[in-house]
């Protein structure tokens, strides 16, 4: 086994303390010439077996597999193990299948990059034989095809045969096909907002430290947001997102759906818990500075109390929640045209998902810090706006914000619905919010009143604002005692200091009877 690779595993680094398997890299796997080992690995996302009866046009289809990704370290193959993990062996071929073999179907595949090795073996039989690994390598910037026009990529064991859209997508993740740069098929300038270039060309020509005078085309030019082809000036996607008058002609998607729950889970039927429901549409920029304003308005405020003071704070950090959208909004891909970003807020987090996969290289593990930008010239003009304050600070911003409010990190993850999607989530601290009070709640009761309360009846005067009414069983849920009687107790306690009324029809077990804040008049 190679020693000159600190990340290799000898055989003793085997014995002596078995390794996780599922952790090993492919290059691991490859080099560690360990037969024992690859029998051991289950089917995954960067190893697959294959008898050594696979045709070449078969074997091609793992090039193309692995050479897409996701997983940008490519993958291994192992030919010669049946698909029940016994060893039939390669010994028994021919040099001219061997060959075939080991070119691994590369006429079939041209842009697929390998290397193949011999591994001693014995076979099923008992005998000396020997199979054959194959390292698949990711390909970059290229979508890895083969000669007939089929694509395919690596996804759990097995490799999916690509539809066109999903080829697009690739291409462009890949950088091999440039989306932003295409023409939009509008006309310049009767479809776009001449009052926004104009704003936009002005905030460039205030930023640029010259006495020359550019045209707008000219800064258009610039910004790679169009073009001169035969004496007329053409747009593209770029520049249709963030100035076309309507855009959604062009990408019904340049969407945020904006959904708000009661409670912490999406419910359907006779229990749909949506509590607002709103669109909202426009150029990118005014897709983000409308998405702000309606989470801005429905981003609750709380009161603490602490050292005898009560310092008002926000559920979730701006400079946060503003930079998910933006990301959404910037990073998402607009390939997938018809696809919303969606919004969701409950009363523990907020949920952005954004149409598109990680970029290659991208991962939960890697995001934060990582710059891969799948629309750089759209990202590259947003920095003109001052609306898009946080855009070149990004995820490591949103880290250390959240962190300063005490609120876990953000959280990051892929998700295959009809397309595959980002969802970006942020986490309040709900369940701990018992020295705090909504500020709606501060403000009704005044602050003599809220010095007064316990944790445990802040808790309640919290989920009253939110929910409008409690019953004893409500209550129990969120105090932190068990017993009904003890729950039963405060709430008769906050009634008789007139911070909560008793709503009864009057009649004994009232299932219906809850208690609600008192109402103040005027």
């Amino acid at each position: 086994m190679p020693q000159n690779d600190s990340q290799q595993f000898s055989l003793l680094d085997l014995l002596e303390k078995p390794p996780i398997e599922a952790l090993y890299s492919p290059d691991q796997i490859y080099d560690s010439n360990d037969v024992s080992l690859i029998t051991r690995l289950t089917e995954d996302h960067r190893f697959d077996r294959k008898s050594a009866k696979a045709q070449p046009k078969e074997l091609a289809k793992y090039l193309s597999g692995f050479g897409n990704g996701p997983n940008v370290d490519g993958g291994v193959l192992a030919i010669g193990i049946e698909e029940d993990g016994t060893i039939s062996g390669c010994a028994h071929l021919t040099q001219d299948r061997l060959s075939d073999l080991e070119r691994l179907g590369e006429n079939h595949c041209p842009d697929g990059r390998f290397e193949t090795k011999r591994v001693p073996a014995v076979n099923s039989s008992g005998q000396n034989d020997f199979i054959i690994l194959a390292r698949i390598r990711y390909v970059e910037g290229k979508l890895v095809e083969l000669s007939n026009g089929e694509a395919y990529e690596r996804l759990g064991d097995e490799c999916k045969r690509l539809l066109d859209q999903k080829k697009q997508e690739i291409r462009i993740d890949k950088g091999e096909r440039s989306f932003e740069q295409e023409p939009c098929g509008l006309v310049y300038p009767d479809d776009f907002d001449e009052n926004a270039i104009a704003r936009f060309t002005k905030l460039v020509t205030e930023n640029i430290s010259t006495d020359l005078q550019y045209s707008r085309e000219d800064i258009l030019k610039n910004y790679h947001l169009g073009r001169e082809r035969s004496g007329t000036f053409v747009c593209n996607n770029a520049c249709a997102l963030l100035f076309a008058k309507d855009p959604v002609t062009v990408f019904p998607g340049l969407v945020v759906h904006f959904l708000r729950y009661e409670g912490k889970e999406a419910l359907s039927g006779q229990h749909y818990n949506v509590v607002k429901d709103r669109l909202i549409s426009g150029t990118i920029v005014e897709v983000i500075r409308g998405a702000a304003e309606l989470i801005e308005a429905n981003v609750r405020e709380f009161t603490e109390f602490r050292n005898g003071k009560f310092f008002t704070v926000s559920e979730y950090p701006r400079d946060a929640w503003y930079e998910m959208i933006v990301n959404a909004c910037v990073h998402r891909s607009f390939n997938i045209r018809n696809a919303p970003i969606f919004v969701r807020m409950f009363d523990d987090r907020i949920e952005v998902e954004s149409p598109g996969g990680f970029m290659p290289q991208i991962t939960p593990a890697t995001i934060v810090g990582t710059h891969r930008p799948r629309n750089p010239f759209v990202m590259r003009s947003l920095r003109e706006f001052g609306e898009v304050r946080c855009i070149s600070e990004g995820t490591r911003r949103m880290v250390a914000e959240m962190s300063a409010a005490n609120l876990p990190p953000p959280e990051f993850k892929q998700k295959q619905s009809d397309n595959l999607c980002v969802i970006c989530t942020l986490r309040n601290n709900v369940k701990d919010r018992s020295n705090s009070l909504d500020s709606d709640a501060y403000k009704a009761l005044g602050e003599a009143v809220a010095f007064s309360l316990t944790p445990d009846e802040r808790k309640i005067v919290n989920y009253l604002i939110e929910h409008g009414k409690i019953n004893v069983s409500d209550a129990l849920r969120i105090l932190s005692t068990t017993r009904w009687h003890t729950a039963r107790d405060m709430l008769s306690a906050l009634e008789r200091r007139g911070i909560l009324d008793y709503m009864t029809s009057g009649k004994p077990r009232d299932a219906h009877s809850h208690y609600r804040l008192t109402q103040k008049d005027g």
